[in-house]
């Protein structure tokens, strides 16, 4: 069964994916909020959203800055869906565009000024591919975090602190500098966020 909602939280599908999809929506909100702060959000910026899911982060980021644009890309078809029922307004306006898909393979025609990322690096096929692609797809000057709160069985403080180090690693070997590592203190597990920009 936990193998069975382990695959639901990457791709949410039928009955079981609606249930991983509102647990993701309530778990992930004060984890969004303070990854959003960490975004240091201005006005007209370009924000690249990897692992949507149901939209929650988006929702907040457009509801606080009423200037932004915000792309989204998601492997989950399902969590485009719910995503955009959430976000429908701001779709509407041109301002949001959401798309399913791998990053890696992503390409959106622009550059971004912020990108982020909530609880979904650990599901990249392609880590270090999708980093270097993310660079390349961010202005000069941009931000992007990362944050990640460890969800498999077993996972505890430290496992935070270890996912911590090697973000930050994959991150500065893709070119981005600066990179702060920092964590917030939520149930179940500790959650760690890195930030770094590209000069």
């Amino acid at each position: 069964m936990m193998d069975t909602m382990a695959k639901q939280f990457e791709q949410p599908k039928g009955l079981l994916g609606k249930l991983a999809g509102t647990i993701m929506y309530f778990e992930n909100r004060k984890i969004n909020k303070w990854s959003i702060e960490k975004l240091k959000l201005q006005k007209y910026d370009r924000v690249l959203e990897v692992g949507y899911g149901p939209g929650y982060g988006i929702k907040t980021m457009m509801s606080a800055c009423r200037f932004i644009t915000v792309d989204g890309i998601d492997l989950s078809k399902k969590m485009m869906k719910e995503a955009t029922k959430r976000n429908k307004e701001w779709i509407d306006e041109g301002r949001l565009t959401l798309s399913a898909g791998d990053v890696v393979d992503y390409k959106p025609g622009h550059r971004f000024n912020k990108i982020i990322s909530v609880n979904n690096y650990p599901l990249w096929d392609q880590p270090m591919k999708s980093l270097n692609h993310l660079y390349h797809l961010m202005a000069r000057r941009g931000r992007i975090v990362l944050t990640v709160q460890p969800r498999e069985e077993g996972a505890s403080d430290e496992t935070a602190v270890q996912l911590g180090e090697q973000m930050k690693d994959d991150l500065l070997k893709s070119g981005f500098t600066k990179a702060e590592v920092t964590y917030l203190k939520v149930r179940p597990v500790l959650t760690v966020s890195v930030t770094a920009v590209k000069e």
